[in-house]
């Protein structure tokens, strides 16, 4: 596939519908309002409150772990830190004045799943976001909150349900601001993004086909500042390797200048394949911005182009949620030019077929 400005072809290669997924994330943002009632008329978050409570940590894998990336780094202004745990079990500082959240939409993940089973002897205040599955069914029977998110999309697609729903439940816990104005206003952005990005919008005027064609037939290298933005580089790269099927890597600033920097040496066949994104947020500060430009400058006669992004809105998360809608829209075009359904993943699903055969009764 080579013409993205047919709509209708590619409709025809996107037989799952991600091009609707993708498209549908100002509507999972928009109906947080109605959920969060919902939740509420359900029983809410019983005791979870801040009271007592000295840290949260969200645990969850993929598409249900990045909308606690994106939450952590929203809420880190207003003084509340959260981590993010992607494994088995549970971290050995956690302790009964942990806030755990478990994020899983099919409810089944399995590196959540003995996350949950591993807090049943600590005692801390723990809250659920899934569509159903064992998750969900563990936690009721153990009197554990369930913020129950609508099923039917791949989880790498409900990034909107998932992280309103994190952002729901940490404000009714009493940690952070109402975050529903804010969640509002980006799906009115996302909502004008969608058709500034969506298939009808030809090449020359969008700049997510324009950004997959830059991806096409190279290496993309996402770099962020590690603040609001760097799960931002998590979410492109994460969205390129399961849309597109194509290897992707992300780094941040400053850190990358310490030791990635050099590695735009060896190589040749590989770095020239380089595409470098540097995305830039008006709150890396001057410091970090200046050295994005510089390394830019250094590396650039080594790779085969540097591509800048500055994300746009007013809001944090406008910001924060425009800047991955054109990771997600450029993943689904990009899937399209390399002759792949963006939808599949047959190698996580082969994975877990053999792991689930291996798994002593």
């Amino acid at each position: 596939m080579t013409h993205l400005d047919d709509a209708a072809a590619l409709r025809q290669l996107d037989p799952g519908g991600m091009l609707a997924q993708v498209g549908g994330m100002p509507e999972q943002l928009a109906g947080a309002g109605a959920a969060r009632a919902a939740f509420r008329d359900g029983g809410g978050i019983g005791g979870t409150r801040r009271d007592g409570i000295a840290s949260v940590l969200v645990c969850g894998m993929g598409g249900s772990a990045i909308g606690g990336d994106i939450a952590a780094a929203w809420a880190a202004p207003q003084g509340l830190r959260i981590a993010v745990h992607r494994g088995y079990g549970l971290p050995a500082w956690v302790k009964a004045d942990t806030l755990l959240v478990f994020s899983s939409y099919s409810g089944n993940t399995e590196e959540t799943l003995a996350a949950f089973d591993a807090s049943e002897r600590l005692g801390a205040p723990r809250l659920i976001i899934a569509t159903g599955g064992a998750l969900a069914a563990r936690g009721r029977a153990a009197s554990v909150p369930v913020y129950a998110i609508p099923g039917g999309l791949q989880p790498r697609a409900a990034l909107g349900h998932s992280l309103a729903a994190l952002l729901v439940l940490l404000h009714e816990s009493g940690w952070v601001a109402d975050p529903l104005p804010e969640l509002e206003a980006a799906s009115r952005q996302l909502a004008r993004l969608a058709t500034a990005y969506g298939p009808e919008a030809p090449e020359s005027d969008n700049r997510a086909k324009r950004l997959a064609r830059l991806f096409h037939g190279r290496l993309p290298v996402i770099y962020t500042g590690s603040g609001l933005t760097a799960p931002i580089g998590v979410r492109w790269r994460g969205q390129i390797q399961e849309n597109a099927k194509s290897f992707a890597t992300s780094n941040v600033f400053p850190e990358l200048d310490h030791n990635e920097i050099m590695s735009w040496q060896a190589l040749p066949e590989l770095r020239r394949m380089a595409l470098v994104v540097l995305i830039r947020d008006r709150d890396d500060g001057a410091a970090v911005a200046r050295r994005m430009t510089v390394t830019a400058e250094i590396i650039q006669p080594r790779v085969a182009a540097i591509e800048s992004v500055d994300t746009e809105g007013q809001s944090a998360l406008e910001r924060q949620l425009g800047a991955v809608a054109l990771g997600d829209w450029a993943s689904v075009y990009l899937a399209f030019l390399n002759g792949v359904d963006p939808t599949p993943v047959a190698e996580i699903e082969r994975l877990k077929q053999r792991l689930a055969a291996a798994s002593p009764a």
